[in-house]
Formats: structure tokens, C-alpha cells, sequence
């Protein structure tokens, strides 16, 4: 519900309505459970320490200001919400994970609709946007395509692995229903970033079948494999202009040892968003590589920098594009929090990465796919959309974590199941 907003442009922060949801289920949290408990002592610390350090930087640069204290207040307060949430339903992720592919699955129907109603000529949308093929971008209940297709990623990568296990193929039209609903929404987003994700979820889905395993019998496929998706690719760039001028202007753009004022302003809206977020971001962090400048500071680096690299016409044609997320996670972490929050993210990500422990097992392949579905989920996330608490970040932050802890756990009571009922043969014997 990331477009829905009380009094926009009113107040000085947006005030999203799913907030008044996250203030009653923190307060149901803490009187049903009889705890204050509201965030795990790990992250506690962790964010604690970060915000400490940014607090420190800020106030010393005297940067300290209303964007810096929204940054503190909404991860703070979404990540209480999204905590006290999972831990009042007793961590049953796989519980969790079901009704938000369910609400998914509603979301991507309404998408649906929404096209469907595109193209008998009645527009609801707020921003009219026609692709190559005739076909309108689809928003749903989001603000952008983009989110649509974000939001949509793990629910598309669970629901398409799982109806994908063979013993699932001679039926359940309800599953292929919801997987083709939430695919097709996927697709109509016709978002890039979205196309990324669509591409790491075929690779996940070849991983897990084994195709780049050198001990497996599939990887002699590969090549094929590769061929195929490469000329799928190619396809796609050549056929859908929109796309096509993305990844050209972005691919020079970065590329480019120069950029002419001409060659500048001839850029889409969205190569240049990525662009000039990554100079400012860059010259930030050479300046402050350890620490960064702060939370919610990149905004105030990008208007203070904008002219080391840009014309500031060019600011007046393009406006400060993304300034407040720097367009991407990994540019804003690199800004904001430098190698310190970096670090801190990276240890996080790859440390609850799964990889493809417990997918074989029946009863944790469920939790495999989740880890999975949103690992693929923060790789997008890092290269597109710098919001540290949008789109229900922490929800699937705290899922991922989870998830790793749960098949670890199960594993390892496995393990020492097996070990003990070996030392009672030998025993035996």
C-alpha cells in the first residue's frame, strides 16, 4: 500500500496508511504477549550501532536534521512493526508466507483487470504509460510499476518453484492459477529492474535443478541452456524500444570515459536517475569511506554535488531524480553508511543465504525457496530503489533471516539424530 498516503504533501513526511496497522499491531503485540520485547538483541545492537554512528557523523558535520530523524523513526518503527508481527504468530513463516502470496495473488488479479481495462480505452491508472507492444505498464494498488514488480518477485520465484516439482505437474489448477496470475501481473509491469529479477529467478530455478552442478549429469545442457537464454534475451532488447533505450543510454553512460552537456541531456529519465545518483554517491563516499555522511543525507550530497559533474541546467531539466533513495540500495548504503553499513548489509545478506541447503529435504524446502525468493528480491533492491523501509522491507528482512535460522536448526537436530542412531548400531553390534 505504498500509494496510499494521509494528507500528502501536507505533512512533512509521508504518512503512509498502513501505518495506523503497524501502531494497532505493535500495541495488540505487546498487550497479548505481555512483552516490550520488540526487536531481536542482534539487530537491536546492530541498529543501534548505526544509527549511533550516523547521529555522531551528522552532528559533527552539522547535517543533523527532519531527514535524518525520519530516516531513525521509520526504521526503527517498521521494523518493530514487521518483527512483533512474525513473533506474535509464533514464527510460522510458512504461515507468513501464505497469505502474503495470497494478497499477491489478489494484487496481480486487480493488475490484470487494470490492463484489461487499458485496453478497452478506460485509463485508471495516474500515469498513462503505452510499451512497444501495445500493452499498458500495470500499477495495481502501487505507486509504480516498478514496486508492483518488486513486491511480486517472491511470491513469483516460491509459486513457480514449487508448481515446477514434478510430482505437481499432473494437476492443482488452483496453484497454476495463482502462479500464472501473479506472472502475468509480473510481466505487464514491463518494468527493467523487474526484468532483472525475472532473469535471476530462472537462474535460481536452473541452480536448484542442478544445471551448474559439475558433479550432475544436467550441466551438459548448460551450453544450451545459455544459447537459449541469451537469443531470449537478445529478443527482448531488440523488440521492446523502451527497454532497449534503458540498457543502451545506461550500459554508455557508465561506460563512457567523458560526457559531452549535449550527450547528458539526451538521456531517459531512468539512466540518468542511476547515473548521477552513482557520481555523487562515489565522490561521498570518498570522502567519508568508513562511515559515510549519515541516514538521509544523500539528498542534501546530491544538491551540494550535483554541480561537481552536471551542468546545473541540467538539474533544472531532470530535477533531483531519486535524490531522497539515490535510486538504488547499494548507492544510498554507500552515501549514507559507507563500509560500515555496507559491511554490515553484505555480512547479513551472504551469512542467511541458504544457498541450496534444505531444498531436498520435504520438510524444509519450503523455507529454502522463501531464502531464495528473497535473497533475488534484495539483489534488486540494491540495484534499484534506495528506501530503507518501503514496500515491506523489513517483512521479508526478517522472513530471510528466519528462514536461514529455522533450516539450520533442522539440520542440525537431523544430523545429531542420525549420528546417535549410528552409535546405537555400533553399539548394537
Amino acid at each position: 500500500m505504498d500509494d496510499f498516503i494521509i494528507l500528502r504533501f501536507v505533512l512533512p513526511f509521508d504518512f503512509y496508511v498502513y501505518y495506523l496497522f503497524f501502531i494497532v499491531s505493535i500495541f495488540y503485540y505487546m498487550f497479548s504477549k505481555k512483552s516490550v520485547k520488540l526487536l531481536p538483541a542482534w539487530f537491536f545492537v546492530s541498529i543501534l550501532f548505526l544509527i549511533g554512528v550516523s547521529c555522531m557523523v551528522t552532528w559533527l558535520d552539522d547535517a543533523f536534521d527532519f531527514k535524518v530523524v525520519k530516516q531513525i523513526i521509520g526504521i526503527s518503527f517498521t521494523s518493530i512493526a514487521y518483527y512483533t508481527f512474525i513473533s506474535y504468530n509464533n514464527y510460522n513463516l510458512k504461515k507468513i508466507f501464505r497469505w502474503y502470496i495470497t494478497i499477491a495473488f489478489f494484487v496481480s488479479m486487480f493488475g490484470i483487470f487494470e490492463e484489461f481495462l487499458h485496453v478497452g480505452g478506460i485509463h485508471i491508472s495516474k500515469d498513462i504509460r503505452r510499451t512497444t507492444f501495445g500493452l499498458y505498464r500495470v500499477y495495481s494498488v502501487m505507486g509504480e510499476p516498478y514496486f508492483l514488480a518488486v513486491v511480486l518477485i517472491p511470491a513469483f520465484f516460491y509459486m513457480w518453484s514449487n508448481f515446477t516439482k514434478p510430482k505437481r505437474l499432473r494437476g492443482l489448477p488452483r496453484e497454476f492459477t495463482i502462479m500464472a496470475s501473479i506472472g502475468i501481473c509480473f510481466i505487464l509491469t514491463f518494468s527493467t529492474a523487474g526484468l532483472i529479477g525475472f532473469a535471476l529467478i530462472i537462474l535460481f530455478w536452473l541452480y536448484n535443478k542442478k544445471y551448474f552442478s559439475v558433479t550432475n549429469w544436467k550441466i551438459i545442457f548448460l551450453p544450451i541452456v545459455v544459447i537459449i537464454l541469451t537469443a531470449i534475451f537478445t529478443n527482448i532488447r531488440d523488440g521492446w524500444q523502451e527497454f532497449n533505450i534503458k540498457y543502451t543510454q545506461t550500459l554508455n553512460a557508465f561506460t563512457a570515459k567523458s560526457f559531452t552537456k549535449k550527450e547528458v541531456a539526451s538521456l531517459n529519465s531512468s539512466s540518468f536517475a542511476i547515473f548521477s545518483n552513482y557520481m555523487v554517491a562515489k565522490a561521498s563516499f570518498s570522502e567519508n569511506p568508513l562511515t559515510g555522511t549519515g541516514l538521509g543525507t544523500h539528498e542534501k550530497n546530491y544538491l551540494k554535488k550535483f554541480g561537481n559533474f552536471f551542468d546545473k541546467d541540467i538539474l533544472t531539466q531532470y530535477g533531483a531524480f531519486n535524490a531522497n533513495d539515490a535510486n538504488s540500495l547499494f548507492l544510498r548504503l554507500m552515501s549514507e553508511t559507507g563500509l560500515l553499513g555496507l559491511g554490515f548489509f553484505f555480512t547479513f545478506l551472504f551469512k542467511n543465504f541458504l544457498r541450496r541447503k534444505g531444498y531436498d529435504n520435504p520438510e524444509l524446502r519450503d523455507y529454502t525457496l522463501m531464502n531464495q525468493s528473497i535473497f533475488i528480491w534484495f539483489i534488486v533492491r540494491l540495484v534499484r530503489t534506495g528506501n530503507y523501509f518501503g514496500n515491506g522491507f523489513f517483512l521479508f528482512f526478517f522472513i530471510y533471516y528466519f528462514s536461514y535460522k529455522i533450516v539450520k536448526m533442522k539440520l542440525r537436530e537431523q544430523k545429531i539424530k542420525e549420528e546417535a542412531q549410528r552409535e546405537l548400531m555400533l553399539s548394537a553390534r
